[in-house]
């Protein structure tokens, strides 16, 4: 249920809903949470408060460190198909993990923090290449912060997918646990989220609510506890399955979601026992892990499959008078064959008729279909106009 907020603690996060920079995003909820009565229905909405107003000042302080002027050594321009962060703790093998699956040389030693800028190199897959960066440690190896962890984590969040590199043979738990609340403390979310909360805000019409799956919560219930957080007018669109709780922080908080695998490093020295315990938690919450030695090359293969698999992508190869292209198109996956047309040319998206496709997605193989027929991995189109 929504707490019974005081007017005052309403009219101050209203403030912060119209809060226009960070500065005075945080002067709005610090009010609102010395207005917010301590007991055990605000105890929740209290935290959010709290983890926000953590998120804005590390953002504050990333702001203050981006000089203008000054050359921007965490930028990496996007290449290949997709960008994978490579992030962790110092002397977890982030280093020796990019030298075994790209091109790249960088410097791999025994002393924390060698890496002082993100470190791009290529990974090949078959036919098709993904950019891996590594970043620089966001903790020492006594799981204290570093002067590169808001910058590493900042540049994560913007990628395709992270790698959690957790180095196995020094207690892999407390590792994973405080990437986790740093990654927290920064909006940052890798567990699959259940529901995604939209509020497009509006100048007049009050409460829409539009639910693509299921509120578990009345009209009435969600309608006051928007209205509590300083929202009046809008529409709010919910897909897949939400209570109060999520509506309530996905409007504080903004919490991204982001793919992830959790690689254990250094297996063949791994403390099995903390290892178990990890791994079975990463399962219960749908989290995908793999078990690699970086410098024997163990597991290295399945690494490069897992990140294909959770990037989501799929190859398309095209097809002209029967001459297969070498290079595939990268789409995502579900894409249908309009939009691998238009990829090609606006004009031949246009102008097509049908295809004919060669692959998994079809039964017969060169069957006819229509610019809306789904396309799977490694199929051969060849499009008509």
């Amino acid at each position: 249920m929504p707490a019974n907020l005081p007017a005052e603690a309403q009219k101050a996060l209203a403030k912060y809903q119209a809060a226009r920079t960070i500065e005075a995003k945080i002067k709005a909820l610090e009010e609102a949470l010395s207005l917010i009565p301590a007991h055990k229905g605000t105890e929740k909405l209290r935290g959010r408060i709290r983890r926000r107003i953590s998120e804005l000042r590390r953002m504050a302080e990333r702001k203050a460190v981006a000089r203008p002027g000054r050359r921007d050594y965490f930028s990496v321009s996007k290449e290949g198909a997709a960008q994978i962060a490579l992030i962790g703790s110092a002397n977890s093998g982030k280093s020796s993990i990019l030298k075994a699956l790209t091109n790249a040389k960088p410097l791999v030693a025994p002393y924390q923090l060698t890496t002082t800028r993100p470190t791009p190199g290529m990974m090949p897959y078959e036919d098709v290449e993904l950019q891996l960066v590594e970043l620089p440690a966001i903790l020492t190896e006594e799981l204290e912060e570093t002067s590169f962890t808001g910058r590493s984590i900042g540049f994560a969040k913007n990628s395709d997918l992270i790698l959690i590199v957790i180095d196995s043979s020094k207690d892999p738990i407390a590792q994973f646990k405080k990437i986790i609340e740093l990654f927290d403390e920064f909006g940052v979310t890798i567990k699959p989220r259940k529901c995604r909360v939209e509020v497009e805000r509006k100048d007049s019409g009050g409460i829409r609510l539009i639910v693509f799956g299921k509120l578990k919560a009345g009209y009435r219930e969600a309608s006051d506890l928007l209205k509590s957080m300083g929202i009046r007018n809008a529409v709010v669109r919910i897909w897949g399955e939400a209570d109060l709780n999520d509506l309530e922080d996905s409007i504080l908080r903004e919490l991204v979601y982001k793919k992830a695998i959790v690689v254990f490093n250094k297996i063949d020295a791994a403390d099995r026992e903390s290892l178990t315990i990890l791994e079975k938690f990463l399962e219960d919450n749908r989290i995908p892990f793999v078990e690699i030695s970086a410098e024997n090359g163990l597991g290295i293969r399945m690494l490069k499959e897992i990140i294909f698999k959770m990037l989501g992508l799929i190859r398309i190869y095209t097809q002209k008078d029967g001459v297969k292209a070498e290079k595939p198109i990268v789409v995502e996956r579900g894409c249908t064959v309009k939009e691998v047309a238009r990829i090609i040319h606006r004009e031949l998206a246009e102008r097509m008729r049908y295809a004919r496709v060669w692959g998994k997605s079809v039964k017969i193989q060169g069957q006819q279909v229509g610019p809306e027929h789904v396309l799977e991995d490694g199929d051969v189109i060849e499009i008509y106009t």
